[in-house]
């Protein structure tokens, strides 16, 4: 179990803090809703030499010490990257959402998916928003990212959440495999796909904007190899 120190903010603009409890911490792979668009994603781990999956989508249970909300993460290889992700999570009373980056190892990707998931660091932000609060214009959230490299700093990622399948049908999926007490249990959605490929970079930084709230979940970290 981890606990983490975290800030929900509420609808009106309020700011509520609260202890949570983190029991599980659940990735989920190939979530696309467009399932043309998983299987653009399915070639362009392709292209780097991962193999498809057997089932879409795909459940990679982490270790609970890898769930992290530092802004340095350490890695052991040079070719790993971040990708944003929706993340949901149950307090006990409510669920909540944030955003999160499924690192991952891309050179370890190649020969076990699985390890290369547990390979690195799944950082996320302690700012939540109260899922009732979304559910209504859900299709109109919008995920970002940005990658910073030798080269310079740039957008990465960029699509509402009609990329990925709801947060509902999320727990349908996860029932379907077994997984129907998610309380306190940190969930990663799946991602959305990149506008040039995998970068390597050293800074990730992340966000979620609501356009009818008129609000952000912003996130950063540094990537260090190995530090």
């Amino acid at each position: 179990m981890q606990n983490f120190r975290i800030t929900i903010q509420e609808s009106d603009g309020r700011l509520t803090e609260q202890e949570a409890a983190v029991h599980k911490v659940l990735v989920m792979g190939y979530m696309g809703r467009d399932i043309e668009k998983v299987h653009e994603h399915i070639e362009e781990l392709a292209a780097i030499g991962v193999a498809p999956p057997e089932t879409i989508p795909v459940l990679y249970p982490q270790q609970i010490d890898l769930l992290t909300a530092d802004q340095t993460i350490s890695v052991s290889g040079s070719e790993t990257s971040g990708e944003v992700e929706y993340v949901v999570f149950h307090d006990g009373e409510d669920w909540l959402l944030t955003i999160g980056s499924d690192h991952t190892d891309r050179l370890l990707e190649k020969e076990d998916i699985p390890k290369s998931k547990a390979a690195c660091p799944k950082p996320f932000i302690t700012s939540f928003w109260r899922i009732r609060d979304v559910e209504s214009h859900w299709d109109q959230l919008v995920l970002r990212s940005w990658i910073t490299d030798q080269a310079r700093r740039r957008l990465y990622q960029e699509h509402d959440l009609t990329a990925l399948l709801p947060f509902s049908e999320l727990l349908t999926k996860l029932k379907e495999v077994g997984y129907s007490d998610v309380y306190h249990t940190v969930i990663f959605s799946g991602t959305v796909p990149t506008l040039e490929g995998f970068v390597y970079g050293s800074k990730f930084e992340y966000q979620m904007f609501d356009p009818v709230l008129d609000r952000r979940l912003n996130g950063e970290y540094e990537v260090v190899i190995g530090g």
